[in-house]
Formats: structure tokens, C-alpha cells, sequence
């Protein structure tokens, strides 16, 4: 056993879901706005693209964190972490295959990011775990802590800034 510093690490909280921005929905009342209309429906179907991408990954932290607490050796958290690290990974990729509108082009780059962000300190968790160097372990531990963290404020951050960009279209 290895105790639970370790496993704590992968017990994230789920990074909240973009927000579909209601008064896109309502697209009618620019209906005959041609150009806008149809920049509108765009921004409405990239923010349900980046929703679903964002809704699986938290899917997939919600069953990884089932299985942690179940995890007592140190092979059995290596692959809870590598599969957060592919789950990472799967969603750094499929952000990068969205086409952002314009206004939230750089929002959305920061989006990609923050995601890109976790993989260095996760990474270093795991060579430690394979290690077996119980310090190594829990300074890896805690920079991981801190990035989840980082990443979090970013994600919220680009969140926010994407959600004003897309209620820009609507006025």
C-alpha cells in the first residue's frame, strides 16, 4: 500500500461546463440580419461542441474517480494516472479540432492550454510513482495539486471570457 497522498491527487473536482448562452438560442429575433444570423448559429454549435468535449472528460473523472479509492498499489494509481493523462490528452486534441468563432479565438487558445498545462506535473507524478521514491512522490503530489488548481483558474478564466465573447454576438 502506498497510502492515499497519492491517490488524493486524481480527486479532482469536475472543471465546470461552458454555458450555452441563452440569447443565442434565440437566433429569430436575427433572422434577417443574414450575416449575423449565421454567425450566431455557428457560435451556438461551437459552444454544444465544447460543451459535449467537456461534459465526457468530466464523465470520464467521475469514473476514474470510482475507481481511486480502490487503487492500493502503486501500479494501480500509474494507471488511473495514465488514463487521466489520455483523458487530458483526448481533450487537448479534440479542443484543437474546433474551430472557434472569432471572437473567442483567443479564449479558446487559452482553453486549449490550460488543458496542455496539467500534463508536465502529471507526468512528473508518474515517473515518481514508478520510482518509488515516497518523497519524489509527494513533492510530484503536491506541484500536481498546485497545477490542478492553476488549471482550474484558467479553464474558469477562458470559461468566462469565451461566454462574454459569444453574448457579445447576441446584442
Amino acid at each position: 500500500m502506498i497510502g492515499r497522498s497519492p491517490l488524493a491527487a486524481l480527486r479532482h473536482r469536475a472543471l465546470p461546463a461552458l454555458l450555452v448562452v441563452t440569447a443565442l438560442a434565440g437566433g429569430g429575433a436575427l433572422s434577417g440580419c443574414g450575416g449575423q444570423a449565421e454567425e450566431v448559429r455557428q457560435a451556438g454549435a461551437y459552444a454544444d461542441r465544447v460543451n459535449r468535449i467537456q461534459q465526457t472528460f468530466e464523465q470520464d473523472l467521475q469514473r476514474l474517480n470510482k475507481t481511486v479509492p480502490l487503487a492500493d498499489k502503486r501500479a494501480d494509481v500509474d494507471r488511473a494516472v495514465r488514463r487521466l493523462r489520455d483523458s487530458i490528452d483526448g481533450v487537448e486534441r479534440q479542443l484543437q479540432g474546433v474551430k472557434p468563432p472569432s471572437v473567442v479565438a483567443d479564449a479558446h487558445a487559452a482553453l486549449v492550454e490550460a488543458f496542455a498545462r496539467w500534463k508536465a506535473p502529471l507526468d512528473e507524478f508518474r515517473r515518481s510513482l514508478r520510482d518509488r521514491e515516497p518523497r519524489a512522490t509527494l513533492r510530484a503530489k503536491t506541484r500536481f495539486d498546485t497545477e490542478t488548481a492553476t488549471v482550474e483558474a484558467r479553464v474558469n478564466d477562458a470559461r468566462r471570457r469565451i461566454n462574454e465573447g459569444l453574448r457579445s454576438l447576441a446584442d
